[in-house]
């Protein structure tokens, strides 16, 4: 009888002990270490693409456990590589200019945090004109690294216009020749600042090869509507993190699953393409 006792204390001490680490795994507690939360700070240095293709970032990251985006903008509706650099001088000279957010000059900004990434482009009518880009890039380039030399600096490739898009014809260029000129520019300038790429302008390209009846616009065939946000939000989030999109969560209200998965599997493919940037 009392071997008896003694066993069926054993194993309900067994049960206790078990089900107590049990409880304390699930919690998030000490007992078992979990995946660290990751939050990543980023400054885009740019205008209404770079705000487009932020549209859905956050709530992206935070459908992926353990990831986390912190979002500050340098950004103005057109800004070129030319003015954003004209900025810093026009700052420089005048004490009360405040050209973002009517609050703050670059300098500002790049200082008010630590950003794990700053990201810079050029005004999407330019973009394929690698001509336009220099000297102000090199200038702004240096600009960031000297007042935030923690950061890393990435490129944002915009992406070409619709192919019914009527700016093409005022441009007097073809989507296939803009896509084709904005690779070489944005690639050229990589290459030169030794930095990487976000390449949402090849995801818009190939997404659209794809899947031909796909529409990434809104009605002025130029800025991005649900499903480009979304794209150009999945192919950031896999380069920043180093996670594959094919892992999100996040669907737009609206969007089909169907819909969100092809533009997932689209974002994966390119961010597979490009070297990773960080881990």
């Amino acid at each position: 009888m009392m071997v008896q006792k003694i066993r069926l204390i054993r194993w309900l001490v067994i049960l206790v002990v078990w089900f107590s680490a049990t409880t304390v795994v699930q919690s998030g507690e000490p007992g078992k270490k979990l995946p660290d939360s990751k939050t990543i700070r980023i400054l885009t240095v740019g205008n209404s693409f770079s705000n487009y293709a932020c549209t859905y970032l956050e709530a992206i990251a935070a459908s992926v456990r353990g990831c986390n985006i912190k979002i500050e903008k340098a950004s103005l509706g057109g800004c070129s590589l030319q003015r954003h650099a004209g900025l810093i001088d026009t700052c420089e000279l005048k004490s009360n200019a405040k050209p973002y957010s009517g609050k703050y000059c670059l300098k500002d900004l790049l200082q008010m945090d630590k950003y794990d990434f700053i990201t810079i482009q050029q005004v999407s009518n330019l973009s394929w004109n690698y001509d336009s880009f220099q000297p102000y890039a090199d200038k702004l380039y240096h600009f960031i690294r000297q007042h935030a030399p923690q950061s890393e600096i990435i490129i944002h490739q915009t992406w070409a216009y619709a192919p019914d898009c009527k700016r093409l014809k005022e441009i007097g260029i073809t989507r296939d020749e803009m896509h084709e000129g904005l690779v070489k520019s944005y690639q050229a300038l990589a290459s030169r600042l030794d930095v990487g790429i976000l390449p949402s302008g090849s995801a818009f390209y190939n997404a659209k090869k794809q899947v031909p009846d796909l529409d990434l616009w809104v009605a002025d065939r130029y800025h991005a509507n649900v499903n480009g946000c979304y794209l150009a939000g999945c192919v950031w989030f896999g380069r920043f993190f180093g996670v594959s999109p094919r892992k999100i969560r996040f669907i737009p209200d609206k969007m089909e699953p169907e819909m969100a998965k092809l533009l997932r599997n689209i974002a994966a493919q390119e961010v597979k393409k490009q070297k990773t940037i960080r881990q």
